[in-house]
């Protein structure tokens, strides 16, 4: 075999046969469609994540529900945390896939000054509220929650659990340089406006009503209820659902019936266990406003005074600071 005749032969057999050309493309064919639907997946999460962050923020912030679980939110620390109030401007919100997180600080007062006492980090999913953080700043233990008679403001026919000549110590035992929180239950019903008529020397902040259950602190249904009153003092507070209110009688009605479709996420936020809402409203529309006790703060002098007032059943002393009464 010539030289030409050599080279014809390797050519030949290194040519590609139609079996190996055929497999090459077969396999070129499947890594080009594995890249490609890569790809369109990743085209897609990184499509789907911004679509579902934006509807979520179309969700609370155009569907109006950022502003309904803060009003219900707010209305429920109000109406359930005696003497507490809450600053527009320390609500922050966030959101995130299919949720917000709601942020606040709760205020009380003590003598004249409003001091932070709780931080709430609350998480909702769509209505429902998943996660709720709590600190407290708060010098003494308040019930977490209320049974029929560990309250801290005692209907007429209850007896409390602790002991009221304790507190009387504990009170007269105070510096007089101190001003006080005290929850004063009382011997019988009054109308709010004559209790704040007798309490002379101190702030009425609180008033715990009367709603035809907290003789027992059950329900009709057997159910433990919560004690809920709202805020005596006049509020110019900018978010205060109280604000130049002529009557915080009408406005706690009115909060009353706005919670009422939401009475799960209210008792959720709150530290309570049941509100029962429907039937306390009834009692209010029918009965009117009184009230068995209420939370006074102002020097600790002037909160011993109150305690010869013959209305005047229990006494228990709330938080206690440096004085700061200016007047």
């Amino acid at each position: 075999m010539n030289s030409y005749e050599k080279l014809l032969s390797q050519a030949k057999q290194d040519a590609p046969t139609p079996e190996n050309d055929s497999g090459h493309k077969i396999k070129k064919a499947i890594t080009s469609s594995k890249w490609r639907l890569i790809l369109s997946t990743i085209t897609v999460a990184l499509l789907i994540v911004p679509t579902i962050y934006m509807l979520t923020f179309v969700y609370y912030a155009f569907g109006t529900k950022s502003t309904t679980l803060m009003d219900v939110t707010s209305y429920t620390m109000y109406l359930t945390e005696p003497n507490t109030t809450l600053e527009e401007l320390e609500f922050d919100m966030d959101f995130s896939l299919f949720s917000m997180d709601l942020s606040f600080e709760q205020f009380k007062q003590i003598g004249d000054e409003f001091y932070p006492i709780k931080t709430y980090n609350l998480k909702f999913a769509f209505d429902e509220l998943v996660d709720k953080e709590i600190s407290s700043r708060l010098e003494k233990a308040y019930p977490k929650y209320p049974t029929e008679t560990n309250q801290w403001l005692v209907h007429p026919r209850k007896i409390p659990e602790f002991s009221t000549t304790e507190e009387d110590f504990k009170l007269a035992g105070l510096p007089e340089e101190t001003v006080v929180e005290a929850y004063l239950s009382f011997n019988d019903l009054y109308p709010v406006k004559d209790v704040v008529s007798t309490m002379e020397g101190v702030d009425v902040t609180w008033a715990a009503i009367y709603t035809g259950v907290e003789d027992t602190m059950l329900s009709a249904g057997g159910n433990v209820v919560s004690p809920i009153g709202y805020p005596v003092l006049p509020d110019s507070t900018n978010w205060s659902p109280f604000k130049d209110a002529q009557s915080h009688e009408e406005v706690f009605l009115d909060m009353l019936k706005y919670l009422q479709p939401y009475e799960e996420i209210a008792v959720d936020v709150s530290a309570h266990k049941n509100l029962e809402l429907a039937e306390r409203i009834d009692y209010l529309e029918k009965n009117g406003f009184m009230t068995y006790g209420v939370v006074v703060t102002g020097p600790k002098n002037e909160v011993e005074k109150l305690q010869n007032k013959p209305m005047i059943r229990y006494m228990k002393l709330g938080e206690v600071k440096l004085w700061n009464w200016a007047r």
